[in-house]
């Protein structure tokens, strides 16, 4: 299932995507403010971020969305009702900036992405099926970006 999903994210950024660019990763994240707590953020659909960066602040009041990391940027997609990738393109990062601050694997699934500037970032939560889509970002995250 998990496949088919990234297929259609893929499909969904194919049109923006620069020359060179290939999408490498794709799921479905809660997307939750920079300080979020694994359960806080699951609890909670939609979280907004208290006094973090102005990026993080717009992709933490969304809630459920589906990124999709590239060899040079990371992108935000909206979420469908069913889970799937969505046509709206909510942000962007690009991988020069994007850091990984913290890895936390379990039940619920956390990864901290700092965007460069004190303060602005995001915590991406997942829930225990898809834990093996948060392995795969993370160790997608921890290789170096092409410029």
């Amino acid at each position: 299932m998990q496949q088919k999903l990234q297929t259609r994210a893929f499909g969904q950024v194919t049109p923006i995507l620069q020359p060179g660019e290939q999408p490498l990763v794709a799921t479905r994240v809660m997307v939750g403010k920079f300080s979020a707590g694994r359960l806080g953020a699951v609890v909670s659909q939609a979280m907004i971020a208290e006094g973090g960066g102005l990026l993080g602040a717009a992709l933490a009041s969304t809630g459920k969305q589906f990124v999709v990391l590239t060899n040079y940027r990371m992108i935000f997609l909206s979420q469908t009702f069913l889970g799937g990738p969505g046509k709206n393109v909510l942000g962007e990062v690009p991988r020069a900036q994007l850091s990984l601050a913290e890895v936390k694997m379990g039940i619920v699934s956390l990864l901290r992405l700092s965007f460069g500037t004190p303060g602005d970032g995001v915590a991406l939560t997942f829930p225990r099926v898809d834990k093996k889509n948060a392995e795969a970002l993370a160790e997608a995250l921890q290789q170096a970006p092409v410029a």
